[in-house]
């Protein structure tokens, strides 16, 4: 991303807007708000690319499924989270927020639980040359199952909250 760019400006877009919010009129607030929002529109579709990837994927290929739907939940929660708290982070340590998802989010415990899993599926998906399907915690077909009530989740979950994706 290059700048000039809104999620340059701060670690947490919507602290930095509380913070300015004095200084700016009604349209100049909005406007930034909808460049916020449309971020994390854009975060929200990238996770729905890769859901539409993944489950297109047959299952031998275990490893590039397990892969391709983390980052499509990674990536929604990227979206859910930088719309709702105004957090956003490219940093390689994020992931380990994968399971961090605002407190009113709906099944958030089980998100939080099941997203550290299948992250760590990932890394044995990835990364484990003599791994196979069976040392897997979320088989790819629960995986799949996960990601898409997720996205459904999101998506209601960021609706009521006025961004439809």
């Amino acid at each position: 991303m290059k700048s000039p760019h809104i999620l340059l400006a701060a670690s947490n877009v919507r602290k930095m807007l509380e913070n300015i919010r004095h200084l700016l009129d009604p349209n100049a607030v909005q406007l930034l708000v909808n460049e916020i929002n449309r971020n994390g529109i854009g975060l929200f579709r990238l996770g729905h690319q890769h859901y539409r990837f993944a489950v297109q994927i047959d299952f031998r290929f275990w490893r590039q499924k397990v892969s391709r739907l983390y980052y499509s939940v990674y990536n929604v929660r990227r979206a859910v989270v930088l719309i709702q708290n105004g957090v956003y982070n490219t940093d390689l340590s994020d992931h380990k927020n994968v399971g961090e998802l605002p407190a009113d989010f709906p099944n958030r415990e089980t998100y939080t639980r099941r997203f550290t899993d299948l992250r760590n599926d990932r890394n044995l998906a990835d990364y484990s040359h003599d791994a196979s399907k069976k040392d897997l915690v979320i088989s790819p077909s629960e995986a799949e199952d996960l990601a898409r009530q997720f996205l459904k989740d999101a998506r209601s979950y960021l609706r009521v909250r006025g961004v439809r994706v």
